[in-house]
């Protein structure tokens, strides 16, 4: 470096101290070779701290496949008003943000809150909402959006109190069991129904369908919860999200049902005794059969392990006879039965000439 660079500057002649002080310089570019070096990376690390402090220092960065939250619906339905469509169309979006440098790779679209406000609806029918986002000092700001605006249509919400909840039994009880209609208890018996208007306002009522052979086989009370469906006034099922229905303050889409099963045994008709009188002159009674010749019966285990037969109710009267009789006779129901499978059979008794070569049934017991 020639000397004349210290002796002038800008056409200025530099005094003895300066002069100096460019020839130190001068010397330390030429000679200390580690302290330059050293120089060097402290500013990369000064310029690293700067970038990382300073959140005036930004850079643009692309997000895809951001979702938009539909938040204060709660709200909404407390102002009686329901969203009934749009909202469907809060597909994913993208965004351009203006992100601080030191958090560029682990920011978010999380970070910027984008949501639509339902609270900000005051009216029923299509209301446009904007797409908001939130600002930070941490994250920077959402500069653009490919879509910022959501078309939604609004309904009055509305209450429909005290709607039946039916309860429709089919199947038959396992093998070997009884299951009484009259032992089925169901809850709730009635629901409350919140819905936009258009939809609630045709709800009747609600079926839940109970299928007892889904029960287990054994004796005693069984607890089952049921799911129903809510039908309008045309007999359709209405099956919609917008519709919440409720028991008691909460929400429930089943009953519980209450059955109790019985076992069940086959019993043989008694026949003794079913007869009066005698046949005519040269006959006798050949045989007494029942059709069918026993009944099955419910009830409890220990009502059961008694019951040894069923009685008849009324007589048969043989006075004068010479053919075959056949006579409907009435069963009598046991006192703490509850069930029989029939309420009469029919008795058929055979009378045929003396010298038939048939055993004769004493008259009045069966054979």
């Amino acid at each position: 470096m020639s000397n004349k660079l210290f002796d002038k500057v800008r056409g200025f002649v530099l005094s003895p101290g300066v002069k100096s002080f460019f020839e130190y310089l001068r010397r330390v570019m030429l000679n200390r070779w580690p302290l330059k070096l050293g120089c060097f990376f402290l500013s990369l690390v000064l310029w690293g701290v700067l970038i990382s402090t300073d959140a005036n220092i930004t850079r643009e960065k692309t997000i895809s496949n951001v979702t938009v939250n539909a938040i204060n619906a709660d709200a909404l339905q407390r102002n009686g008003l329901i969203v009934v469509s749009g909202l469907e169309n809060l597909t994913d979006i993208q965004m351009k943000v203006d992100v601080p440098q030191r958090v560029y790779n682990t920011v978010t679209a999380a970070n910027y809150n984008v949501r639509v406000d339902l609270s900000r609806i005051t009216a029923p029918g299509e209301q446009q909402l904007t797409i908001l986002t939130s600002p930070s000092t941490s994250y920077g700001q959402v500069i653009w959006l490919s879509k910022e605006t959501v078309t939604v249509v609004v309904e009055e919400l509305i209450t429909k109190r005290r709607v039946p909840v039916q309860l429709n039994i089919t199947g038959e009880a396992p093998a070997g069991f009884y299951a009484p209609p009259s032992a089925s208890k169901h809850d709730p018996s009635w629901v409350v129904i919140t819905g936009p208007r258009s939809i609630t306002e045709d709800i009747e009522k609600c079926i839940a369908v109970f299928d007892v052979s889904r029960l287990q086989a054994q004796p005693g009370l069984q607890v089952t919860s049921v799911p129903f469906d809510v039908y309008n006034t045309s007999g359709e099922v209405v099956s919609s999200p917008l519709i919440n229905v409720i028991s008691e303050s909460i929400s429930v889409d089943s009953l519980i049902v209450e059955q109790r099963l019985y076992p069940m045994k086959t019993v043989d008709i008694d026949l003794t005794g079913i007869t009066t009188g005698s046949p005519m002159k040269g006959y006798y009674v050949a045989g007494i059969t029942a059709t069918p010749p026993y009944l099955s019966v419910a009830g409890t285990s220990d009502f059961l392990r008694t019951l040894m037969h069923l009685e008849v109710s009324s007589k048969i009267d043989i006075e004068g006879a010479s053919d075959e009789l056949i006579r409907q006779i009435v069963v009598e129901r046991p006192k703490n039965a509850e069930y029989v499978s029939d309420e009469a059979v029919y008795v058929k008794i055979t009378i045929l000439p003396e010298g038939s070569g048939l055993p004769a049934a004493p008259v009045g017991i069966a054979p």
